[in-house]
């Protein structure tokens, strides 16, 4: 009867180099982000970049904004996936202000990309921009925050979205 022994860890990987045998490793959940500061909830009266309405957009006009639901800027679960989720970016839009749909009353400064979650940021968003700046725009949408951590099914749809802002962004880089 063949009693079976455990083996060093030395010894075990020792034979499979000897029999040629790749040893595989199983990977590990990524870490759980911690928020590290609040998101903004309300957009800056003037954000950098920004154009004053009614005038053309310059050069300088921001890469992206991200359009949030009411309430996201104040979940950490929220936020952590929204933080993954810009990583997945190039530095430059990396750095996009993350505003909230119910702050806004007034127009929403003009940028070359939108990143819209839920349909509540989707309204203010077709309510607030005009329409030239609309056509103009790259416009992306996704489900809210909360749906997606409620589904993970839901969260393919964002990664559609990161990935159309990252060739457009290639292709006018």
């Amino acid at each position: 009867m063949n009693s079976a022994r455990a083996l060093p860890a030395s010894e075990r990987m020792r034979l499979l180099r000897a029999l040629d045998v790749q040893p595989l490793i199983l990977r590990r959940a990524a870490p759980v982000l911690q928020p590290a500061a609040p998101m903004p909830a309300a957009m800056p009266t003037a954000l950098p970049g920004t154009v004053p309405p009614g005038t053309t957009p310059a050069a300088d006009t921001l890469a992206l904004i991200v359009l949030l639901p009411a309430g996201a800027a104040a979940d950490a679960r929220q936020q952590a996936l929204l933080r993954a989720a810009l990583l997945c970016l190039p530095s430059a839009l990396q750095r996009a202000p993350c505003v909230e749909s119910a702050t806004l009353t007034t127009a929403l400064p003009q940028a070359a990309a939108y990143l819209v979650l839920g349909s509540e940021a989707r309204a203010a968003l077709g309510r607030l921009l005009p329409l030239d700046a609309q056509a103009k725009a790259l416009i992306e949408h996704a489900d809210a925050p909360a749906d997606m951590l409620a589904q993970p099914a839901r969260k393919r749809v964002l990664w559609r979205a990161l990935k159309a802002l990252r060739q457009r962004h290639a292709r006018h880089a």
